[in-house]
């Protein structure tokens, strides 16, 4: 059931924020919003959703850092960076360093609900 798998979104980025939140109530996820990376580890370690969606560039502290406290303390939490830095040895770096998958911006609507479907049915079996 999507309605208890709720999905935070860490972006710095209001129009990002929006449109994320948007998609993904009406596809019946709830969400949470974090502005910047330590908002995120506050959100993540208080709040316990089921997955991240973490942009890297953000105030205070990176996504990456941000990635890291959260795994430290929850390894099993899914969490997926968005990220304009889309190469291939960016997406290396990133998964190298705990992320779950990459999704790179600008990324498509219907990648974004495919990817936390995809975490949604994992924890439901």
């Amino acid at each position: 059931m999507a309605d208890d798998f709720a999905v935070l979104v860490a972006d710095d980025n209001e129009v990002a924020q929006r449109l994320c939140k948007r998609v993904l109530e009406k596809a019946g996820y709830p969400v949470l919003i974090a502005a910047d990376g330590l908002q995120a580890v506050d959100i993540a370690l208080n709040q316990r959703p089921a997955m991240i969606l973490m942009d890297v560039a953000m105030p205070g502290i990176d996504g990456l850092e941000a990635m890291r406290r959260i795994k430290a303390e929850v390894p099993s939490m899914p969490i997926v960076i968005a990220s304009a830095h889309s190469m291939s040895s960016d997406r290396d770096r990133f998964l190298a360093a705990g992320a779950d998958d990459v999704l790179s911006k600008p990324f498509r609507l219907a990648d974004l609900i495919a990817v936390v479907a995809g975490f949604a049915k994992a924890k439901a079996s």
